[in-house]
């Protein structure tokens, strides 16, 4: 160990240095980076966030004990963008210019200085990085094939091969990163499962307080009524912010099983399952609702304490059923011009699918066109219904599919959806292979992502496929809660 490694090593023995990764490690820390981000996102200071985030990111790289501490940096800082400086709508934002270049270079420091640690201490360097046997990586690897492989052969294909690459291995390295590299540098024997089951459920939180701050700010309610088209942040529309809340929700429950006072969560989860019915996302509230009964349910037989969960959860559901019964007609005029999921024209009811089985029909039409390596990311202006006029491609991120099957299939083809098939599998067959109790609420979470990206887009937006990336080696490697 060279003489630098060994200083470094002796500071992070020293008490002040264990008391601030201790912190870091709880769920104080997480609320304080959590706060940070709620500060950024009210006052559009995100930079004072992000430069916070990276010093955060610095201190881990020299003194964390492992990287461990880093999970919440990702996603926070996803969610971080306020309304204002929305990189779709504001050419002239926060992350053009040169604050996009500041940006830029305060994540290369960071970056270089977790490379520099890599390479200097011993317990996480890079020979244990390559030699770490981890259960995806085959999976992983064959699907981000299949990404760069997508198009190959279409019509027009080399009018849109550099931004396809590129998009392909960003959603490749989202998928794969972070699960390669925390799998290796995390001390996943002292890991607490907790401390990612908090990080989630602040996540919720966080998320849910800027929905608040985006009813308040925005004026979404008008003449009594919201208008969904204003619940928009800077990292997304409503759909993006009502899924991000639903894979929240199983981590409260995990609480709820293992902890005393489990109301209290049961509580939590339900105010997220509030955060996401105000999101207006039609697919996220299925989703969400989907993610809370299955929690729920499997929490009714597996809590420690079953007694006071069982009684006190259904008190307090049941006074929410009752206080929704209520006040149901001031509800549904609230709620009054958001699209309902069932409609019923001339006495027939009918799934409002917002023309959503038009574009899958569209996109199996290409797909039978291109039918080893699909179109591409990149369709040809005017594949898209809803996307017909080629201002559609001004963004960086394509328009996409809006189902998991229906984007690999048009965009990689066959070769795409075989792999994405193996790689699925492959996570089914794990699970069931290692079912515990911890990893049961991970799989619910991921199961409610999957479930809402069959209707949106989620597994092909970055920050809910990082938040699977560390879930996935949350699921894979990190140890069972033991009872209290």
């Amino acid at each position: 160990m060279s003489t630098l490694a060994k200083q470094l090593s002796m500071i992070r023995g020293t008490r002040p240095v264990k008391k601030i990764n201790e912190i870091m490690l709880s769920p104080i820390g997480i609320a304080i980076i959590g706060a940070l981000t709620l500060f950024g996102f009210i006052f559009s200071l995100e930079l004072v966030s992000y430069t916070i985030f990276i010093l955060y990111a610095a201190y881990v790289a020299i003194f964390g004990d492992d990287f461990a501490p880093l999970m919440p940096i990702f996603m926070f800082a996803y969610v971080t963008p306020s309304t204002t400086n929305n990189p779709g709508k504001s050419e002239g934002g926060l992350f053009y210019g040169a604050t996009g270049i500041y940006i830029i270079i305060i994540a290369a420091f960071a970056v270089t200085l977790i490379i520099l640690r890599l390479a200097l201490d011993k317990n996480m360097g890079f020979k244990k990085l390559f030699i770490k046997k981890r259960t995806f990586v085959i999976s992983m690897l064959v699907l981000g094939a299949s990404y760069l492989l997508s198009g190959i052969g279409s019509e027009k294909y080399l009018e849109y091969v550099k931004g396809n690459i590129i998009f392909a291995l960003i959603q490749f390295a989202s998928v794969f990163l972070l699960y390669f590299i925390l799998s290796a540098t995390i001390d996943w024997e002292s890991f607490k499962f907790d401390y990612f089951a908090a990080f989630a459920v602040i996540l919720g939180i966080v998320v849910s307080l800027e929905v608040v701050w985006i009813y308040i700010s925005e004026g979404v309610i008008q003449n009594g009524a919201i208008i969904r088209s204003k619940i928009y942040s800077g990292w997304g529309c409503y759909n993006n912010v009502g899924a991000v809340i639903s894979i929240s929700i199983p981590f409260a429950f995990h609480f709820a099983c293992h902890k005393k006072n489990s109301f209290l969560y049961v509580l939590i989860a339900c105010l997220l399952l509030v955060g996401v019915v105000l999101s207006c996302s039609r697919g996220s509230m299925v989703g969400a609702a989907f993610a809370f009964a299955a929690s729920f349910i499997y929490t009714f037989f597996k809590a420690e304490n079953k007694k006071q969960y069982r009684i006190t959860s259904i008190a307090i559901i049941g006074a929410a059923l009752i206080a929704g019964i209520i006040l149901h007609k001031q509800i549904f005029a609230l709620f009054n011009d958001v699209p309902a999921i069932m409609e019923s024209t001339n006495g027939s009811v009918s799934f409002n699918d917002s023309s959503r089985f038009s574009l899958y029909k569209k996109g199996l039409e290409v797909y039978l066109d291109n039918p080893v390596f699909g179109q591409s990311f990149y369709p040809a202006a005017g594949t898209m219904p809803e996307f017909s006029d080629v201002e559609a491609f001004s963004s960086f991120f394509p328009p996409r599919w809006h189902n998991t099957v229906i984007q690999m299939l048009a965009a990689c083809g066959t070769v795409g959806m075989l792999a994405y098939s193996y790689h699925r599998i492959d996570t089914v067959i794990y699970y069931f292979k290692h079912r515990t109790a911890n990893n049961t609420y991970v799989a619910l979470s991921i199961l409610t992502l999957l479930g809402m990206s069959l209707l949106d887009c989620h597994f092909f937006n970055l920050g809910p496929v990082l938040f699977y990336s560390m879930a996935l080696a949350v699921m894979e490697f990190g140890k069972e809660t033991p009872k209290a």
